[in-house]
């Protein structure tokens, strides 16, 4: 072993320990502290479903607990699929659509292929007003482009992996014999490996388009950063509408909605997923 390939190693277990370290420090409740949070967060949930018939207000309060519960764990560093999902479900039960959209949508990062959680956040888009529909041609390239979004980065990888070989495995049997369905099978393996390869690279080495989502109702979008400014749309919009950030300032986000058009929001009216 040489000397750089030992520094190399030492740097690396320098950098593990420092990132050991850091979940050590960020955590403030012991293993035991934080299932019981978890478990009073299950409970305070199933307590609120008990209620949603007898006593809406009631549940409401439940339900906000249990999402306070699972929040602690989060900031505590517990973050995974199905607690997200589930501080969703808390959230939309409790009746914040915006909270409960945008843990959906991070749980996503997570489960991407989970029917429940699309389901759930389905239905969580749904109750939001008002709607924002593409134009035909948007909603065109939306469909053929939805795999992009919605199938997780290793499947694509796995795809461009499959089509890479698929080409050069034809172009090496071309060697042995030229034939028609040769020249078919090296067209799919280099459409395959382009499409997949360039959805990868879009995703690895783009830019990092952050996602937003109302947490606040009658929210007036702004065409500019300022409360001057005249609105970009005639009536002010509600909690669940998510939107793309186009720039981040301290007190204003500049946003794109699903419908093409821009504008300015208060920054504290909106989370980030």
């Amino acid at each position: 072993m040489t000397r750089l390939d030992s520094l190399r190693i030492m740097l690396l277990a320098a950098a593990a320990a420092c990132m050991i370290s850091a979940v050590a420090a960020a955590s403030t409740h012991s293993a035991q502290q934080q299932s019981a949070i978890l478990q009073e967060g299950h409970e305070a949930f199933d307590k609120g479903a008990s209620l949603l018939d007898t006593d809406p207000e009631s549940a409401r309060e439940a339900f906000l607990r249990a999402a306070d519960r699972w929040t602690l764990l989060i900031d505590d560093g517990v973050v995974n699929g199905p607690l997200l999902y589930d501080l969703g479900n808390a959230w939309v039960q409790a009746g914040d659509l915006g909270r409960g959209i945008a843990a959906y949508l991070r749980s996503e990062h997570f489960m991407p292929a989970d029917a429940r959680l699309a389901g759930n956040l389905a239905h969580a888009r749904s109750l939001v007003s008002p709607q924002f529909g593409d134009d035909s041609t948007q909603t065109i390239a939306a469909q053929l482009t939805a795999w992009h979004g919605s199938w997780s980065l290793w499947t694509r990888l796995g795809l461009f992996a499959a089509g890479w070989c698929l080409l050069w495995a034809v172009l090496l049997a071309r060697r042995f014999g030229d034939v028609a369905v040769w020249r078919w099978l090296a067209g799919a393996g280099l459409a395959v490996s382009l499409v997949f390869g360039i959805s990868v690279g879009i995703q690895i080495l783009g830019p990092d388009a952050s996602i937003g989502v109302l947490t606040h109702d009658d929210v007036m979008v702004r065409k500019g950063d300022a409360e001057s400014y005249l609105p970009a749309f005639d009536e002010p919009i509600n909690r669940g509408v998510e939107f793309r950030i186009l720039e981040s300032r301290p007190v204003w986000l500049h946003v794109e909605f699903p419908n093409g058009v821009d504008g300015w929001i208060p920054a504290d009216t909106a989370v980030r997923v």
